[in-house]
């Protein structure tokens, strides 16, 4: 008698669901986020938004938070990180964060919302994710060729890599200067 794996049965039916819902979550938060741009800086509650420290460990926590999900979601469901447009929703609160970077830009009419610590912090870091990089992807693309990894996770890989790299020595450097 041969069994049948319910469960599998059940997640191939719904996947088209499932990818519909993710696609347009990602739409209306895609939505929300341009609208609040173009309204919160002609509102009373531009006065809320402000640059700080707090907000600057916020945004690299979350850059962590980010790619350590994301690149556990791309090694363990790998299927379903392009398919169901799963990175595009793990990478979402990252995104959120940035338009907030972006909305207090818009309220002070100017780029420069860090200071150059900050600034000199998230330089360094850009440097040290393009050095790290390149050595990620070598690893990811010898476990592609043992066949170790399969399928269209590169991007996700790299994006995730990236943002997590970039997070971590951001705070690191931070923290410790």
């Amino acid at each position: 008698m041969m069994k049948i794996n319910l469960n599998y049965i059940n997640l191939i039916v719904m996947e088209p669901h499932i990818e519909k819902l993710i696609k347009l979550t990602l739409l209306l938060i895609i939505l929300l986020a341009g609208l609040s741009y173009w309204l919160i800086p002609k509102s009373k509650l531009r006065s809320k938004f402000q640059m700080n420290e707090s907000v600057f460990v916020i945004t690299q926590s979350i850059g962590i938070l980010c790619g350590v999900a994301g690149l556990f979601i791309t090694f363990i469901y790998p299927q379903y990180i392009i398919e169901l447009h799963v990175w595009e929703l793990l990478i979402m609160p990252y995104f959120i964060i940035y338009i907030y970077w972006l909305i207090v830009i818009k309220i002070r009419k100017s780029t420069e919302i860090l200071d150059e610590k900050q600034e000199y912090d998230m330089s360094k870091s850009g440097g040290i994710t393009f050095g790290i990089s390149i050595p990620a992807m070598v690893i990811i693309f010898i476990l592609y060729q043992n066949e170790i990894v399969k399928g269209l996770i590169w991007f996700p890989y790299y994006i995730f890599i990236t943002i997590l790299i970039f997070s971590c020595s951001t705070l690191f450097y931070f923290k410790n200067n």
